[in-house]
């Protein structure tokens, strides 16, 4: 409990200093804010703040953000979106990249648009790939779905900087001949200059 206070008053004293910060001191928006939910060991809270983190268990395993890499690239190529999430289970650097036909925004104030909207991981025009160490596997789903549920503008001296996405999803697959679940999917990520590309 008390650690969990102390990684709270350490989240909202970074949250002032970085909103009080000018252009220059905002690599601050960019950090990672890890506090671990109380009700998903090894995972963080689910917020809405821009804490840069993301985390999911992939049977009972978590897969989660680190302060090293970037938690979310967005990449957008020709009518596709591609939501790419790189992070670590167990040692292990995993990335798990969601990809929706038929969403181009062209920068990432337009993500704006987003707020809101449930994919059916199911449809034709959702894919999910894993990529552990040099191999990238083509998901074959059996269930599930991906909830943008807020995108919101943060903006510094009154002028936009990023784009915050939050939201969680899950899905039901098979590795290596096996089912498996990937649940308790989070994500709260500011997408900016740095993690948002268009080609």
């Amino acid at each position: 409990m008390m650690k969990s206070m102390k990684n709270l008053i350490s989240a909202l004293a970074l949250i002032l200093l970085a909103s009080s910060c000018s252009k220059t001191d905002d690599v601050f928006l960019s950090q990672t804010i890890f506090i671990e939910d109380p009700y998903a060991p090894g995972l963080p809270v689910y917020s809405e703040w821009g804490y840069n983190t993301f985390g999911a268990y992939i049977d009972r395993i978590p897969f989660v953000s680190n302060s090293g890499d970037l938690p979310l690239k967005v990449v957008v190529n020709s009518d596709t979106l591609k939501l790419i999430f790189k992070g670590t289970m167990g040692y292990e650097t995993v990335e798990l990249d969601f990809l929706f036909k038929g969403y181009a925004p062209a920068n990432y104030t337009e993500l704006i648009d987003l707020d809101k909207t449930l994919f059916d991981l199911m449809d034709e025009s959702c894919t999910v790939v894993l990529k552990t160490g040099d191999s990238a596997r083509l998901l074959n789903l059996i269930e599930g779905d991906f909830h943008i549920q807020r995108a919101q503008r943060l903006f510094v001296d009154e002028t936009l900087n990023r784009t915050i996405l939050s939201g969680t999803f899950r899905f039901k697959t098979f590795l290596d001949g096996e089912p498996v679940a990937i649940t308790n999917g989070r994500f709260d990520a500011g997408i900016g200059y740095e993690n948002f590309y268009n080609f």
